[in-house]
């Protein structure tokens, strides 16, 4: 740890009250930071983090990354930015590709140039395994793996990528391309939330296809470690940060009815699946210059479903 690591920081989190975002925000909050929360949805009744505007050290600020004027105000001071805020991917991308190029793309060139401009030290960059090709090369997939991605969503992803690698010639730049995040909070990652609830009220469990899909879970927590590790390691690069554990969808949906004790059954629907057959993420890379350990898959859905209980 440097010595302005060891010290108080003043940090930004774009997102901040987002999924991710909010997590992150609590622990910077409880660590003893002085935080600014940026995000266009933010305000004292924000689900996500209503319960942290009373801190002292917490600022949340609403805005927008576009907007370099508001950048360029909250920007002064500031010693680590964590880059979270971005257009998700939704089944409109296609029909509006520029909006999810303005913001995504647009808006972290301008954070990285506002960045740079007041002399930030560290820019934390949250990516995606969207950015790797689609079926995958080879499993598991590693940082050396083929990017080309193949949704808009992925393209303004590895774009930005692009343009955080120009700017690590003048800041510590690390990026982190996660796996599908679930956990407290969450509403996108409806396998396991539409599993969970299906098995608490003994419902079947809905499988589209035949079942053998796979993926890469990872909890929330695991990814704010991540990123608080990225910051205390100080190594610029890419980092995958996922759970490291291939599960098929039919695996999963057996091990939330195992956990819950549900009496439901499994029910396979004719569906098209347009996601990649197999996916996992290889975090070899992580674990050794981050010190990354995430929780195993079955940890992690014990403890969310202990929070529906």
């Amino acid at each position: 740890m440097t010595e302005e690591q060891g010290q108080e920081m003043k940090i930004l989190i774009t997102g901040g009250a987002g999924f991710i975002g909010s997590h992150l925000l609590e622990r910077c909050i409880k660590e003893g930071h002085v935080v600014l929360c940026l995000d266009n949805l933010v305000n004292n009744n924000s689900i996500n983090v209503r319960h942290l505007h009373d801190y002292h050290n917490c600022k949340l600020i609403k805005g927008d990354i576009r907007d370099s004027a508001l950048l360029e105000m909250i920007m002064r001071d500031v010693n680590v930015v964590f880059h979270l805020a971005a257009y998700l991917p939704n089944d409109k991308s296609m029909y509006n590709p520029f909006l999810c190029f303005d913001i995504n793309e647009r808006g972290t060139l301008n954070l990285l140039k506002t960045a740079y401009l007041n002399g930030v030290n560290t820019f934390i960059y949250s990516s995606t395994m969207k950015v790797y090709s689609e079926p995958a090369a080879y499993l598991p997939v590693d940082e050396q793996h083929p990017v080309q991605p193949s949704t808009i969503y992925g393209v303004s992803k590895l774009a930005s990528e692009l343009y955080c690698g120009v700017y690590s010639k003048a800041m510590n730049i690390i990026i982190l391309r996660y796996s599908r995040v679930y956990g407290e909070g969450v509403t996108k990652c409806k396998p396991i939330t539409t599993f969970i609830s299906q098995a608490l009220s003994n419902s079947p469990l809905t499988i589209y296809g035949d079942g053998t899909q796979s993926s890469d879970f990872v909890y929330v927590s695991d990814v704010v470690q991540a990123n608080l590790q990225a910051l205390e390691k100080n190594k610029p690069g890419i980092y995958n940060i996922g759970s490291g554990e291939e599960v098929s969808i039919r695996d999963l949906a057996e091990r939330i009815i195992s956990i819950t004790g549900s009496k439901s059954d499994t029910v396979m629907l004719e569906k098209k699946i347009d996601e990649p057959l197999r996916f996992v993420l290889d975090i070899t890379k992580s674990r050794k210059a981050l010190g990354y350990s995430p929780l195993s898959l079955n940890e992690g859905l014990s403890r969310i479903i202990k929070i529906h209980v």
